[in-house]
């Protein structure tokens, strides 16, 4: 008798060889989900049915999908090697990658949450900045490691395991 958590490990490499764009939309899918619910959790509030429906779409629609070809993209862009196109990377996407994807996250979850434009560009203004700085501090030594260190197949999940943290703070501001 094989291991259970082996075996799903296996069929998880197993997914990402055959599907890896739908295996990384459905894990960021799960792992938003679980960010809203814990921060609605956390917060003592009822589970709202909204806020986690739009975590799950946007993790799923968004999430898996763009970071999966950001990473490819980030590859091509900046091939991997030495410490200078490490720095290189990690710029590109702390300062690149990261306000744009921020601000559209925002921006989707709170019009999914039934916020009207006028609204959530409200939300935005208020919330941007803190969630940017945020962003830096809980994301940069993480990427670190995820862009430097991780095997390209695994950094979507690799990123989903610290967006559990992000997504319950990313749940707190958006609802």
């Amino acid at each position: 008798m094989s291991d259970p958590v082996l075996l799903a490990l296996d069929k998880y490499r197993e997914l990402l060889r055959s599907r890896p764009i739908l295996t990384k939309s459905v894990t960021s899918s799960a792992i938003s989900g679980l960010g809203s619910v814990i921060s609605q959790v956390l917060s003592g509030k009822e589970i709202s049915p909204r806020a986690l429906s739009s975590f799950i779409l946007f993790g799923g629609v968004a999430t898996g999908p763009v970071c999966h070809f950001f990473y490819l993209y980030l590859d091509k862009v900046v091939p991997p090697g030495g410490p200078v196109r490490l720095a290189l990377r990690i710029i590109l996407d702390r300062v690149g990658f990261s306000p744009l994807f921020l601000f559209v996250s925002l921006y989707i979850l709170g019009r999914l949450q039934g916020g009207g434009h006028h609204k959530v560009s409200q939300g935005i203004g208020q919330n941007y900045l803190p969630c940017l700085l945020a962003n830096w501090k809980i994301w940069t030594i993480p990427q670190l490691i995820n862009i430097g260190y991780v095997p390209a197949h695994y950094r979507v999940l690799f990123a989903n395991m610290v967006a559990l943290v992000w997504n319950v703070y990313l749940a707190k501001k958006a609802t």
